[in-house]
């Protein structure tokens, strides 16, 4: 029993180190190790964008900073530098890749579509808008006993939301968001009513005077923001920084822009609702643009050609052409500002393409770019030359 029992044990201890020795080779073995290692991995992205267009691929948060190598293979539709930004040049398509340090590769499949239409922005008002194409269908109706819009004022939040109706003939379809003043004290009625008489300049209290003025109950009105006198360079420019907080006696206040568009688009007999509600409407709230020059006496909405404000446009300072040498530190953002139309600081507005990679020698474009609140854009384009 006892020969038989160490026999067993033998049986067992020479099975043990037969299987450890395979297993521990299996760890050492140089094709394990390449298998794990060396073995290059190809990954595809598709990327469409428009011509004229500049993009960086990947992020920061993924390969970026692991890429050693970019190429695209026709220039001719779209280049890349070392820092991954694409800048589409033609319509076409082309695949970039870009080489990883651990020797995989990411290929881009890129599709070069046709220019974007400009936008066609009103550049003389801060309101939000929507569902145009079903507005348009409405305004082209033959069923002119249908009024187009209904405007709802919400007293509590200082925001008109102006909606045209639905496949009911319901006023459910929001297209279009303003911000105004209604009454101190809420000292605006609440209740339903309809816009009854205009006048594009109306005698108001305390010898002021508002453009484009629209009654819908009693002395109550939509007019634009009091001048001192029937002079549109008399605009009382305090009382316009109030635009999206109580400030009038009871008119619904909203700027010279937002004003005339009521006073033009909304025909007489066009349902105002007055209500108060926490959620300022479903478009939300604009938040209008201040003024910070009191000196110049002008709405910058109005659309008066001899408005100060038809030229102005955001100002981007700070953004400049740079050298430096391989490995130097760079940050993009590092001392760029920008103002608004009315000089107003924007700078957190700023959107930025453009990736300089400061291990890499060659030249690197930025583009900085900025929109303010009267959807007037200003855009400036450096070169980063890394020696």
């Amino acid at each position: 029993m006892k020969k038989a029992y160490i026999a067993i044990l033998c049986v067992c201890m020479v099975m043990c180190c037969t299987f450890g020795v395979m297993i521990f080779s299996e760890i050492l073995s140089p094709s394990s190790v390449d298998a794990s290692e060396n073995s290059a991995i190809e990954k595809e992205q598709s990327v469409t964008i428009s011509e004229g267009e500049a993009a960086v691929l990947l992020t920061d948060n993924d390969y970026r900073p692991y890429a050693t190598e970019w190429k695209s293979d026709d220039e001719a539709i779209v280049t890349v530098d070392n820092g991954g930004r694409i800048d589409a040049v033609k319509q076409g398509d082309a695949v970039v890749t870009a080489d990883l340090a651990n020797g995989d590769r990411i290929k881009f499949n890129i599709t070069v579509g046709a220019p974007k239409k400009k936008a066609n922005t009103d550049r003389f008002s801060t309101a939000y808008t929507a569902n145009q194409d079903i507005l348009k269908k409405n305004l082209q109706s033959k069923n002119k006993k249908k009024l187009p819009y209904q405007i709802m004022v919400n007293r509590s939040q200082n925001c008109v939301t102006v909606y045209t109706y639905d496949s009911d003939g319901k006023y459910t379809v929001p297209v279009r968001a303003m911000v105004c003043s209604c009454g101190k004290d809420n000292s605006t009625v609440l209740g339903i009513y309809n816009i009854q008489f205009r006048s594009e300049w109306q005698a108001l209290v305390k010898e002021s005077y508002g453009q484009y003025a629209c009654q819908f109950y009693g002395d109550y009105l939509f007019h634009s923001v009091p001048y001192s006198d029937i002079s549109k360079g008399s605009l009382k420019s305090d009382e316009y920084n109030k635009l999206g907080s109580p400030g009038s006696m009871g008119c619904v206040r909203l700027s010279a822009g937002d004003c005339k568009w009521v006073y033009d688009n909304c025909a007489d007999n066009t349902a105002v609702v007055i209500y108060d509600n926490d959620i300022p409407g479903p478009l939300g709230k604009p938040s209008g643009i201040l003024l910070s020059d009191y000196t110049i006496g002008w709405d910058p909405t109005d659309n008066d050609p001899q408005n100060p404000y038809n030229n102005k446009t955001p100002q981007i300072n700070g953004a400049k052409d740079i050298t430096l040498k391989t490995g130097d530190s760079f940050d993009k953002s590092d001392g760029v500002t920008a103002v608004d139309t009315c000089s107003n600081d924007i700078t957190e507005k700023i959107e930025i393409i453009g990736n300089p990679n400061t291990a890499a020698a060659g030249k690197y474009k930025v583009t900085y770019s900025v929109t303010d609140a009267l959807n007037r854009s200003a855009k400036k384009e450096i070169t980063v030359t890394v020696e």
